[in-house]
């Protein structure tokens, strides 16, 4: 008599009630139907969510802007605006975009660099430095020194007040040298030149 009692109560422990966490799409986890997630699993609505309260930046030019790269701090992080823009030269650059509407970086473009700075200042200028120079162009405060190194250089340059034609003062002292004089002006969508003064 104990022996089949104890046969049906192991019948009933193995075939009792197993505990498990339940289906992806059971009310314990909240309902998420699979089409709602990206390859990794994430909640699309979420990163949408993040994405309409992203901070954006108006630029000068009416180009607004994810990132600032750090200039409404003072500085512009090289390495940053590098890792966007990768190889890619000036010209190519203004038609990056971060999504329909924005533009990735502001961007100096056009080859007078060292007739306006110095032959010896100019020439040592990479891509990153006039995107430094762009986007203080695009993001900068007015009298706002914006600081960055590169090649054993410090650059300091400081966008000034408005000119006409929506072009902008600015000054741009290296190794805190006496500061030049530049003009910078629009030349489509978050691209500048500079001219002669």
């Amino acid at each position: 008599m104990m022996r089949p009692l104890a046969l049906a109560l192991t019948g009933l422990l193995v075939a009792g009630p197993v505990f498990a966490d339940p289906p992806r799409h059971a009310p314990a986890h909240g309902y998420s139907d699979h089409r709602d997630n990206d390859r990794h699993g994430r909640d699309r609505h979420d990163n949408d969510r993040k994405d309409k309260h992203a901070k954006r930046y108006p630029g000068k030019s009416g180009v607004v802007y994810v990132r600032d790269y750090g200039i409404s701090a003072g500085r512009c992080n090289r390495d940053e605006i590098g890792a966007v823009i990768g190889g890619v030269t000036g010209a190519v650059i203004g038609n990056q975009v971060a999504d329909r509407d924005d533009r990735v970086v502001g961007m100096v473009v056009g080859g007078v660099l060292g007739a306006v700075l110095g032959h010896a200042i100019g020439d040592s200028m990479d891509d990153r430095d006039r995107a430094c120079m762009g986007h203080a162009l695009e993001l900068g405060r007015p009298g706002v020194p914006v600081v960055w190194s590169h090649g054993g250089r410090r650059y300091d340059f400081t966008p000034r007040g408005d000119a006409r034609n929506g072009c902008r003062y600015a000054t741009m002292s290296v190794d805190g040298r006496k500061p030049r004089e530049v003009l910078a002006c629009p030349a489509g969508r978050g691209d500048w030149t500079f001219r002669r003064m």
